[in-house]
């Protein structure tokens, strides 16, 4: 009796024994599966969120540019039909500190940022202003630009005009409708109208009367004025609204692209590359902040 226990008691064992043998090697396999699983999908993620802004520059080796080409003295064609200007030849520097060709393309400004987001260029400059707003959808390059608005009025009358805020209910001019003036001039109260001519026309409807004041960066409407050459005409320099830093943009999310170009830019800024061609296509340094201490915001404030 006592033995066949004993061989009942061992059997028993046995099996319990192979048991736990058993739910020990199935136990590796299925967490060895699901580790697995879960290491490819991270690695696949990490893949589709991969930047390669500049890596895709430099295996094209060219850096496409949006610009419209019609923005004197920041981007135009010159007497023989050449693009340049402020932006345009700081481009080409960049191009130059980061060893890739420079590819312009030229469309109308409203649809810059609309070819940014599409993938059509690489990056886009016609001095465009760091907003909050814009900061939503792209990023920018440190800035290379700082200015404010102001306007071009019928010189004899000049001074109507105490400051911003004495634009509420005039009839303004503006180069486009989506650029920050045209919001600046919502905000303040201005009736706006927006002209796809060119400058030109804009002026010769302000010394008609049909216009009253045309609002722009305060460096650009100095140099269309210089350009112009109409007596009849003249900057309120007291107007002062909306302080800019200007700079470069790009999609948001092009880091590896923003951190090359911030590194040529502050290259250029450091060897007075920007100071050189500000003074050279807008009369003065403009690499340095301004005090916006007397300047109306955009909000019209």
């Amino acid at each position: 009796m006592m033995k066949k226990m004993g061989v009942l008691l061992f059997t028993l064992m046995l099996m319990i024994i192979l048991a736990a043998c058993g739910a020990a090697d199935d136990a590796p396999a299925e967490n060895t599966e699901d580790a697995g699983a879960e290491s490819g999908d991270t690695a696949t993620e990490e893949e589709a969120d991969e930047d390669t802004s500049w890596t895709d520059v430099k295996a094209a080796g060219k850096l496409v540019v949006g610009t419209s080409g019609n923005y004197s003295p920041i981007t135009f064609y010159d007497e023989n039909n050449q693009l340049t200007g402020f932006d345009v030849e700081l481009i080409r520097e960049l191009g130059e500190q980061l060893g890739v060709e420079v590819e312009f393309s030229t469309m109308d400004f409203d649809g810059i940022l609309p070819a940014l987001r599409n993938g059509q260029i690489d990056i886009a400059a016609n001095d465009f202003a760091i907003t909050d707003e814009r900061k939503e959808t792209f990023d920018f390059v440190i800035p290379h630009k700082y200015s404010y608005g102001s306007i071009i009025v019928r010189t004899e009358d000049v001074d109507k005009y105490e400051s911003a805020h004495d634009l509420k209910g005039v009839k303004v001019a503006l180069g486009s409708l989506t650029s920050n003036y045209a919001m600046f001039a919502e905000n303040i109260g201005a009736d706006g109208v927006a002209y796809d001519g060119g400058v030109d026309a804009i002026l010769r409807d302000i010394i008609n009367g049909n216009r009253d004041a045309y609002l722009n960066d305060l460096l650009v409407l100095n140099r269309t004025l210089d350009e112009f050459g109409d007596d009849r005409l003249a900057v309120a320099e007291q107007v002062k609204y909306h302080a800019t830093e200007s700079a470069i943009i790009m999609l948001k999310g092009s880091t590896s692209l923003k951190e090359r170009l911030d590194e040529a830019m502050q290259e250029l800024l450091e060897d007075g590359t920007v100071a050189k061609l500000s003074e050279e296509f807008l009369g003065k340094d403009v690499s340095q902040p301004v005090d916006s201490s007397e300047v109306v915001s955009l909000e019209g404030k």
